[in-house]
């Protein structure tokens, strides 16, 4: 079952106390999350969809103990992902949820996927729905948000036809369409398409104007 983020996070004191057992060692030393060995390291991870939510998230998502020998073999690494733009470690999951901004050039946080997305300029409208209307979501990377970006359109698509919401990119597309003529776009203006929520079924589609 799809498990709800419940948004509690590690402040910097918990993890710098995590980081002083492990230097400290003794019996009551905290012991690697992948073996049996004593932890030689420990990092905080963070969730990357944090930064960009509507009420942005303080703090680490948890916290990575790791010995010396799987720390060189990046056994971490397989629920995780640095990231290429900030450098910090981020949880690639949250249950059903894929977190993990791939971009062309690399793995991003959302909040560094966000600020290049919005760099890159969006894609026009006409661009966009011609892309839709064809059955292609390529291009629409999973970030949860564009900060100081407005809604434009928002839906929730699945390929199951017995699902409530659109099973249909045509109306998707007539959707954003629709929501477009009402804003006042024209085909040439620019918008910002994403995937702002990964589902077991289903994922949220999401038009930033």
């Amino acid at each position: 079952m799809y498990c709800i983020d419940t948004l509690e996070r590690l402040n910097d004191e918990a993890v710098r106390q995590a980081q002083e057992a492990v230097e400290q060692g003794g019996e009551d030393a905290p012991i690697c999350d992948y073996c049996q060995k004593p932890a030689t390291r420990v990092f905080p991870t963070f969730n990357p969809a944090d930064a960009v939510r509507t009420k942005k998230v303080e703090g680490a998502y948890g916290l990575v103990h790791v010995c010396e020998e799987c720390d060189k073999k990046g056994v971490w690494m397989e629920d995780s992902f640095v990231c290429d733009g900030c450098g910090e470690v981020f949880i690639t999951n949250h249950s059903w949820d894929s977190l993990v901004c791939n971009l062309e050039d690399g793995a991003y946080c959302h909040a560094c996927a966000a600020e290049r997305i919005v760099n890159e300029g969006g894609v026009p409208l006409v661009n966009l729905l011609a892309q839709v209307s064809n059955g292609n979501t390529e291009g629409w990377h999973r970030v949860n948000g564009l900060p100081g970006r407005e809604v434009l359109w928002e839906g929730e698509f699945s390929s199951y036809s017995d699902f409530p919401g659109h099973t249909s990119l045509k109306t998707v597309a007539d959707e954003i369409t629709t929501a477009a003529r009402d804003a006042g776009l024209d085909n040439g203006d620019s918008v910002f398409p994403l995937i702002t929520q990964t589902y077991q079924f289903s994922v949220v589609l999401t038009v930033y104007r």
